[in-house]
């Protein structure tokens, strides 16, 4: 399989924000042109990183640096007190036309709702191995990446770069992508944007040769999670998927599928083996 770094780039611009207006905290969320033509056939240069995170992060500068007045003066800076790091700043830009200075938290998940994980909307949205939640992450941005601006050591860093932390507007690039249970209807949610959902999610014991044989299947590492399916040019049968799926399945990883229909449709869910 051969997916360009241009679509790389691709899913994560059209990503959109998991709310789609600032209702959870005071932070404005930093807006991306999602489907900016010129942003679009841009060929950036391929990520280092092979965590899907960090992978996202340097698509995210590298749209900055090419289709925004921002100038990056931070990226991923750790800061350290006492030899421990305490945390770490994604990035602090500095708008070249107004001078103001922003804070990003940059966040990239793919998130299942769950109806049996906690008690309202938003605690229903989990990662897809049950290792996190949207909520935790909220409680985490909240409690301690964002405060970290007021953190000694960062106010010693922004001294040195002669910023004051008070005048600092603080930011947050919540890109996601939500699945719902098969069952389960966009419509019956309120909180989250409703162009986040992306497909939905089975448990193993659905994913069956009645209901699934007559289609094709590829199953992408997380970085190409993102990437639209219809770039992809290798499938494979139900057979095939099937074996790879349950090694992956037993090692208590639920992977993304990517379906191509007998009519030439393309869809995305989540095999869980939880």
């Amino acid at each position: 399989m051969a997916i360009s770094i241009k679509d790389q780039f691709r899913g994560f611009l059209q990503t959109p924000q998991i709310f789609a207006e600032n209702g959870i905290f005071d932070y404005p969320l930093f807006q991306t042109l999602e489907n900016n033509p010129k942003v679009l056939e841009f060929q950036p240069s391929g990520p280092s990183a092979t965590v899907l995170g960090k992978r996202m992060e340097d698509f995210f500068a590298q749209y900055i640096i090419n289709f925004t007045s921002e100038e990056i003066l931070i990226q991923n800076e750790q800061i350290i007190q006492d030899k421990k790091t305490v945390g770490e700043i994604d990035f602090l830009l500095k708008d070249t036309s107004s001078e103001v200075i922003s804070h990003v938290e940059m966040i990239f998940k793919f998130y299942l709702f769950d109806p049996e994980s906690g008690t309202s909307e938003l605690d229903h949205l989990i990662g897809p191995n049950k290792r996190d939640s949207l909520n935790q992450k909220l409680e985490r941005l909240q409690k301690r990446q964002f405060p970290l601006l007021f953190h000694p050591a960062t106010i010693d860093l922004l001294d040195f770069l002669g910023i004051d932390a008070e005048v600092v507007i603080q930011k947050m690039c919540f890109k996601a992508w939500v699945f719902l249970p098969s069952h389960m209807k966009a419509c019956e949610l309120t909180q989250i944007n409703p162009q986040t959902f992306a497909g939905y999610w089975i448990k193993a014991k659905e994913f069956t040769f009645e209901a699934y044989s007559e289609n094709q299947f590829f199953i992408p590492g997380k970085f190409y999670w993102p990437v639209n399916p219809e770039v992809n040019n290798v499938w494979k049968s139900f057979e095939i998927i099937e074996k790879e799926l349950q090694t992956l399945l037993q090692d208590k990883f639920a992977p993304l599928l990517w379906m191509k229909t007998g009519d030439g449709k393309y869809e995305r869910f989540f095999v869980v083996w939880w």
